[in-house]
């Protein structure tokens, strides 16, 4: 069975950098402070999703939680400043949720197995999140989008990271690319927000372990795979043997 991270806390630095926010955080999302707060972020988020930013209104959003416009505004200010704490959220829940993967305490094939099924957990749970970081770009600030840009530079690295400390424990093949690997690993599971339908043949959790046995042991048949074994083996036998004359 494998590792749940559902469990595992978040690392120091991770915690650091949730609650030393000046405003609003992961934190404060996930647990509901203030209750209103969460509730407007994804009511909005699914309004963006559905009709597009820009044809959202303020009005649109208060309507949908049940709010007058005057209580919208108390707890935000702007359609703008949604879309902020929308962009933060997203690289908090993917940062929280690599962080997690790395601190479980299990070999290095499985942490990067959880990593992947964890990650396509996160993407299809906060859909809605997701969708807009890609659907809304033109409208993300500058200074939103400069931290996206920063902070998926650190991300894949750590993803990096997990894939070596396989490859050094001998469960990935040395010869393995780890930039391409964790390249596909991001184009397997980033872009679920698309695709994945919750009440579907399969859900998250069975999506991310088939994307993990497709990755880690193949697709191929063993008859394929033994016939595959044999031409290369015949190859190399028939290669020249140079001599010196």
């Amino acid at each position: 069975m494998g590792h749940r991270i559902d469990a595992i806390p978040l690392s120091p630095v991770t915690a650091m950098a949730t609650t030393q926010r000046p405003s609003y955080s992961l934190e404060d999302y996930l647990n509901g402070i203030p209750p209103a707060r969460r509730k407007i972020i994804d009511a909005a988020a699914q309004l963006f999703r559905m009709r597009g930013f820009s044809f959202v209104t303020m009005s649109d959003i208060a309507s949908a939680v049940g709010l007058s416009k005057a209580g919208l505004y108390h707890h935000c200010p702007s359609k703008d400043e949604l879309l902020a704490d929308m962009v933060m959220l997203c690289g908090e829940l993917l940062t929280a949720q690599l962080t997690r993967a790395r601190l479980l305490d299990a070999s290095a094939s499985e942490r990067l197995r959880a990593f992947v099924v964890s990650r396509m957990e996160v993407i299809a749970k906060y859909q809605d999140l997701f969708s807009i970081i890609w659907q809304e770009r033109p409208f993300i600030s500058t200074e939103s989008f400069g931290g996206i840009a920063k902070n998926t530079e650190h991300y894949r690295s750590d993803v990096r990271g997990l894939i070596d400390e396989a490859k050094r424990s001998g469960s990935i093949r040395k010869d393995v690319d780890s930039h391409l690997l964790m390249l596909a690993i991001d184009g397997m599971t980033g872009w679920a927000y698309i695709w994945f339908k919750n009440g579907g043949t399969h859900d998250s959790t069975a999506i991310g372990q088939a994307f993990w046995e497709f990755l880690y042991h193949g697709v191929a048949s063993e008859a394929i795979k033994t016939e595959s074994q044999g031409k290369l083996k015949g190859e190399k036998s028939k290669r020249p043997v140079l001599t010196r004359g």
